[in-house]
């Protein structure tokens, strides 16, 4: 069972399909590592284009297998690392510290992508998951299979997910969208403290009305206090405001205030739910700005995401 009490960040893993976006979900994961100090794990999950013969062990198979595609994944990891040291100097926000320096680990399994990255969460003892975003509308997320929001919504750790482009910079800036309406007092939010303390960065806690009612029926002043307890050591600011269509504040949000980097809580929804976009995660997603760093539901135990509390309205 995972720890997740764990406080400091030891194990980043980040899953490799050798695509563009998975080299520069690397380059983030190894940012990441220079400040805290943690192992980077780079994982492939691969299907097999033929089954072994009848005569061989499937055990050896899949050993002969996952060897053969490990040497594989160690060259990625070495030219990519040295691409990236050798462009590191051009880009603001990295920092100086030499990415030799960080230990990087290759592991490779036969499998479905999904169930090879959960599994080794726990297996690796991960405290972070970095992967690459491709974007798009609702309906390829859902129907092409977005491993990447389905690790979001099931993961029990921090799933940073970094849109297709979008090179690291740091994280100066930090938005956390959630409904503060439904923020229990007993909200546990130590992994998004710790991140950003880390990182040193500002965070902007964003609440947004929907509706005047709900600005009437709100007393914001049991939430502040959850707040000003999660968040008394970390520089930390809250904003509040009227938007009707949720998703669309939060990006005008992250326009108006130069965001790095935006923090949700996304709950499950099925494959209806998600073609039809009535996710605040899935639009978000569909058209992302900024890397989204998604933390497990479990944190606010009995709090309602605020796409439930979007779905619910509409």
């Amino acid at each position: 069972m995972y720890n997740k009490t764990r406080a400091a960040m030891k194990a980043i893993l980040v899953p490799v399909d050798y695509s563009d976006n998975a080299r520069n979900a690397f380059s983030y994961g190894l940012e990441i590592a220079k400040v805290t100090g943690a192992e980077v794990i780079l994982l492939h999950a691969f299907f097999p284009i033929m089954s072994p013969p009848a005569s061989y062990d499937a055990a050896d198979v899949v050993l002969a297998m996952e060897t053969g595609k490990l040497k594989e994944l160690q060259h990625f990891a070495d030219i990519s690392m040295k691409a990236l040291s050798a462009t590191a100097e051009d880009c603001p926000g990295r920092a100086a510290k030499p990415y030799g320096s960080i230990k990087v680990s290759c592991v490779t399994k036969m499998g479905g992508s999904f169930d090879q990255i959960m599994e080794a969460i726990e297996a690796y003892h991960v405290d972070l998951v970095v992967m690459g975003m491709q974007g798009g509308n609702a309906i390829s997320q859902a129907i092409l299979g977005s491993t990447t929001i389905s690790v979001m919504q099931e993961s029990p750790v921090p799933v940073l997910a970094v849109p297709k482009g979008i090179q690291y910079k740091g994280f100066r800036s930090v938005a956390f969208a959630t409904n503060l309406s439904k923020l229990p007092e007993n909200a546990d939010l130590h992994m998004l403290r710790d991140f950003i303390k880390v990182l040193k960065a500002k965070l902007q806690v964003l609440h947004l009305y929907q509706t005047d009612s709900q600005f009437r029926m709100f007393d914001a002043r049991d939430a502040l206090a959850t707040l000003q307890r999660n968040f008394q050591d970390v520089d930390y600011d809250f904003s509040f405001d009227f938007r009707k269509d949720v998703a669309a504040g939060i990006q005008d949000f992250i326009q108006e205030e130069q965001v790095d980097l935006l923090v949700l809580i996304p709950q499950k929804h099925n494959v209806i739910e998600r073609l039809l976009d009535q996710s605040i995660t899935g639009k978000i997603t569909a058209h992302p700005l900024v890397p989204l760093l998604a933390l497990p539901s479990y944190l606010l135990e009995d709090n309602e995401s605020i796409d439930e509390a979007v779905t619910a309205a509409e």
